[in-house]
């Protein structure tokens, strides 16, 4: 089995892509493209970055994979030279070391997430489209889902109480709020009539309709 030599993370300005240290360069450009391929235009039109973990690509294999990417209806931001990689802190660090001054920002998802799918942001998540079973959503704020969330959804990752999770139709198989978790009932529910949102309340998950929240 070959090695993964590029993988691919949303970060609060768009997507990285990093590549790995002594990677050769066409086993990138294939994986790169198996990668994109197999997301179906999951990506499309996101903003991207490059990262090396050791050196750097030439500018013509750079701009090979400016086209590559390309193809699959991205871009590759030139604004900045393409940086070698340093680790980065997870969520909840990121989150605890500078809270946004002017609000968080939101991740818009543009599809159904199937199972095996995950998307973790530093902010607030929005999908257009349904979040299925095996799926996987979590972030530092609140999570919208327009459509139906039957796989696991965080919101409020580092201890943010105050978040929320909307969805048209709410049947996770797990739902976490902050530190509280909520699992679905093993008994069929009554289907709800509207929108749902799931919020902490004394100390536990509460789900009411959307239409009587703040009641």
């Amino acid at each position: 089995m070959n090695k993964d030599v590029c993988r691919i993370k949303g970060s609060r300005r768009g997507l990285v892509i990093t590549i790995s240290a002594g990677a050769d360069f066409a086993e990138v450009l294939r994986q790169l493209q198996e990668k994109l391929s197999a997301a179906e235009g999951f990506f499309a039109g996101a903003e991207v970055k490059l990262a090396f973990e050791d050196g750097q690509f030439s500018k013509e294999q750079v701009d090979a994979l400016a086209e590559l990417i390309s193809a699959f209806g991205m871009s590759l931001d030139r604004a900045q030279p393409v940086t070698r990689y340093s680790p980065a802190p997870s969520v909840g660090e990121a989150y605890k070391e500078a809270e946004p001054a002017a609000g968080e920002e939101t991740l818009l998802v543009r599809r159904t997430l199937r199972s095996g799918q995950k998307i973790h942001y530093d902010g607030n998540i929005v999908v257009m489209g349904d979040v299925n079973p095996g799926a996987e959503v979590a972030c530092t704020g609140d999570i919208v889902v327009l459509g139906s969330l039957r796989g696991v959804a965080h919101a409020g990752i580092a201890d943010r109480v105050d978040a929320m999770v909307f969805a048209f139709r709410l049947e996770p198989t797990q739902l976490r709020i902050a530190h509280y978790i909520s699992r679905s009932p093993d008994e069929k529910q009554p289907q709800p009539l509207g929108p749902e949102v799931a919020r902490v309340v004394d100390n536990m998950i509460q789900i009411s309709p959307y239409t009587h929240w703040g009641s």
